[in-house]
């Protein structure tokens, strides 16, 4: 196996360009644009925002071809990397690499990157916020085994993406047929029998407006002293935002606690089955946590008095992120409800009945949910696992 610098390897590394954020005419086009922060070891098949023509045309921004290896530059996300699923154009915080299909294999190399993204960090120069550029990242080495040893390697690899990336496909499609009908029953008041229901002061006779503190207990974690290590390294879920973000179930946190950690703060621990809702900084985000955890003070939460509530009201709670951020701003940047507002925000109640029907038609959906996202959760580490033996040939592969 030989080592080779990456942009030995390539027909072209580049980056892109951003038009000015002044003109709207440069933006909402049909052009799909990536950002750095979408970055994030994946495959990318559509991005958040996208450029006109026009915009195209007033910045530096240029199309690369499907199957670019992408690595961000800038800040956090400096070393993550990504493969461009479309023809796209790219931010400058993104290095483009095009491979050369006669040298190496582009699946192979972003495998690679990914299992040393932390190498690829360490090298990001700079003052507050540490940068890579492109000449780094060309004259990066790369192992490169045989181009019939890197397919299958990739091959290997990438079975378990597909996988992934398929679980993760049914998880968004019941999520957003859930939210639909929550929507349909609750938002349109269109409920079974809807019909023969009077409408009083714009709500169905029965219905009622209630407080979030009138369905459990609210409990905003807390975090043990990080001087402290040995409150930390255990099997005790610890959550913050970003372990919330696109997550229905949190079942692994990046962080965790000990038995230690978790005496230190016994009466901030949330049973299985809590809705947690971020209220500081990145604020209304939800997530329900699929076994005993503790949060930072940056999460409030909801302790069920009615398990049978729970699909009912987190949907309730994403729907409120508007009335959170209204209601936790404080003058400054950063949104901040405390755990006396939460507890105070109302929400239209509907009678027990109609909660116990959502709840039976629901109840379906967020167990297959559950069920893909443990899938996800073993796939993910059985590949991890493989990737750094594979890509040290510990892991002999045979063309």
């Amino acid at each position: 196996m030989e080592y080779v610098k990456l942009g030995d390897i390539c027909t072209k590394v580049c980056s892109g360009g951003t038009p000015t954020s002044s003109n709207p005419a440069y933006y909402d086009g049909n052009i799909p644009w990536l950002n750095t922060n979408e970055v994030n070891f994946c495959n990318i098949y559509s991005t958040n925002k996208t450029i006109s023509e026009e915009g195209l045309k007033k910045s530096a921004a240029k199309y690369v071809p499907e199957n670019t290896v992408i690595v961000a530059m800038y800040g956090v996300t400096a070393g993550k990397c990504a493969i461009a699923k479309i023809p796209l154009k790219t931010n400058q915080a993104c290095c483009n690499l095009i491979i050369d299909k006669e040298k190496a294999d582009y699946c192979y190399v972003y495998y690679y990157l990914r299992q040393q993204s932390d190498s690829l960090n360490k090298l990001a120069i700079g003052g507050a916020q540490q940068n890579l550029n492109a000449l780094t990242i060309k004259k990066f080495k790369i192992a490169l085994p045989t181009l019939p040893i890197q397919k299958k390697i990739a091959s290997i690899l990438s079975t378990y993406d597909r996988l992934i990336e398929n679980n993760t496909h049914r998880i968004r499609l019941l999520e957003q047929m859930a939210e639909n009908l929550y929507k349909e029953w609750f938002v349109r008041f269109r409920f079974p029998e809807h019909e023969k229901v009077e409408m009083v002061n714009g709500l169905p006779k029965g219905w009622k407006i209630k407080r979030i503190a009138d369905f459990g207990r609210i409990e905003t974690g807390k975090t043990p002293p990080m001087s402290n290590r040995k409150l930390y390294g255990g099997d005790i879920l610890f959550v913050k935002t970003p372990d919330m973000h696109d997550k229905m179930f949190i079942s692994s946190t990046s962080e965790t606690l000990s038995e230690d950690g978790n005496n230190y703060q016994l009466t901030k621990l949330l049973p299985a089955n809590s809705i947690m809702v971020s209220c500081i900084g990145t604020a209304g985000i939800v997530s329900i946590n699929a076994k005993p955890a503790h949060t930072n003070q940056q999460i409030n939460s909801i302790i069920l008095n009615n398990l049978e509530d729970l699909e009912w009201l987190y949907y309730v709670c994403k729907q409120m992120k508007p009335t959170i951020e209204l209601f936790g701003a404080t003058g400054a940047t950063m949104t901040n409800l405390s755990k006396g507002k939460f507890e105070k925000l109302k929400v239209v109640v509907p009678k027990a009945n109609i909660r116990e029907s959502f709840h039976k038609r629901i109840r379906p959906y967020f167990k297959e949910i559950f069920t893909l996202d443990q899938q996800n959760t073993l796939l993910t580490r059985q590949r991890d696992l493989l990737l750094p033996r594979l890509m040290s040939g510990k892991l002999e592969v045979k063309s």
